[in-house]
């Protein structure tokens, strides 16, 4: 049952939403634009919000179409977190495309949030803060899966071990990231700036700075 829940998700997880969408929609290779990765924030920073969006969808789409058919033929709950784990190391580091694939900040949190609903809830509160107050899009995904993943191995030693597993992949994926938030260098991200635009609470400097 692990092992095939794994395998599913990672078949599943290979499937790169960013990528499809920029080369059959766009015409653009994602891993050769911006920062080059191919996920949501990269594909939405260098293309526009709309398809940023649809490629989260398209993430959310394939997390949740791998999880209900492993819900399907197992009935064990801690599958879903085994197929999460597939779905993880299949996004992050897919075959086809060298090994080379997105964060999948989306995938982990789909599967927390279908696993434990509630925890994932408050962990989320948590990463919405911090995404408010430090600007950064790199550490409240990291504090998110944290959190979430020590909170579930008190509750079940062995589903706490299969999300450090996906806390691992991801902070991997994020390592350049975190380099640059801790070295200064981490790019700012306003998410209150339409808000804070509509609302007249930002300077001319401000407005031309995001």
């Amino acid at each position: 049952m692990r092992l095939w829940s794994i395998a599913i998700g990672y078949v599943f997880g290979c499937l790169l939403s960013a990528v499809f969408i920029c080369r059959f929609a766009l015409h653009e290779d994602p891993t050769k634009v911006g920062s080059g990765n191919p996920g949501t924030a990269n594909v939405g920073a260098v293309f526009g919000k709309k398809w940023g969006i649809l490629t989260c969808i398209g993430d959310l789409l394939k997390t949740l179409i791998c999880l209900l058919i492993v819900h399907y033929l197992f009935s064990d709950n801690i599958a879903l977190l085994y197929a999460g784990l597939g779905l993880e190391l299949g996004h992050c580091f897919p075959f086809w495309n060298h090994f080379d694939g997105g964060k999948g900040v989306t995938v982990a949190v789909i599967v927390a949030a279908l696993y434990d609903t509630p925890a994932a809830a408050v962990t989320l509160l948590v990463c919405l803060i911090l995404l408010i107050l430090l600007q950064n899009l790199t550490i409240p995904p990291i504090i998110f899966i944290i959190l979430f993943s020590l909170y579930e191995l008190f509750k079940v030693k062995e589903a706490g071990i299969v999300l450090l597993i996906m806390t691992l992949v991801m902070t991997f994926k994020f390592r350049y990231d975190l380099r640059d938030f801790f070295t200064g260098n981490g790019k700012k991200v306003d998410v209150l700036y339409s808000i804070k635009k509509k609302l007249g609470l930002l300077h001319d400097s401000q407005q031309h700075h995001f």
